[in-house]
């Protein structure tokens, strides 16, 4: 009975005909092979995975080797960046050579701020224009107010309200092994 229903369902997966679970044993045997897929996935996962790491190994030592070159160079490059002619601007200094240009930026300053302070600063002289004001629905509380009704969600007055629409959802059918 095994290699019938095999047949048919190879055929069905093959050819996408209609075919139907009609019984018990043909539904616990549709569970079997849904366990056997899954394990045979889970076998060529682990195998892939382990490949993975050991190209994620190699490809760290490879980064590594490479920083070890970056660093270096970069390091005698700024050796030599001190003591070489440059061009200077307000914000950086550069040195161009045939094969790329090294830079030397200036950054911006970072502001280090405590925005509680900031804010009391700003309010206490009135310069509102500069306090930013963030309104948002508390839907957690909100919801636990409001009914469905269709696509549509009412109040406990029952008005509608208005920015929220009902989007149903279809049940998930799920087989567990």
């Amino acid at each position: 009975m095994s290699n019938i229903l095999s047949v048919i369902a190879n055929e069905h997966v093959e050819e996408n005909e209609s075919w139907k679970i009609t019984d018990a044993v043909t539904a616990d045997w549709a569970l079997d092979k849904i366990r056997e897929a899954k394990a045979e996935y889970s076998q060529k996962e682990m195998i892939v995975k382990e490949k993975i790491r050991q190209l994620q190994e190699w490809l760290e030592k490879e980064r590594e080797k490479r920083d070890r070159t970056v660093n270096f160079f970069t390091a005698k490059l700024q050796e030599y960046f001190e003591t070489a002619p440059r061009r200077k601007t307000k914000t950086q200094e550069i040195l161009e050579l045939p094969s790329g240009t090294l830079r030397r930026k200036y950054s911006a300053p970072e502001f280090v701020r405590d925005d509680e302070k900031l804010l009391n600063w700003l309010k206490e002289r009135g310069m509102s224009e500069y306090v930013k004001i963030k309104e948002t629905p508390d839907w957690a509380n909100f919801k636990k107010t409001i009914r469905v009704t269709g696509e549509q969600v009412v109040d406990e007055n029952g008005e509608i309200v208005y920015g929220v629409r009902v989007v149903e959802r279809p049940p998930v059918f799920e087989v567990e092994v």
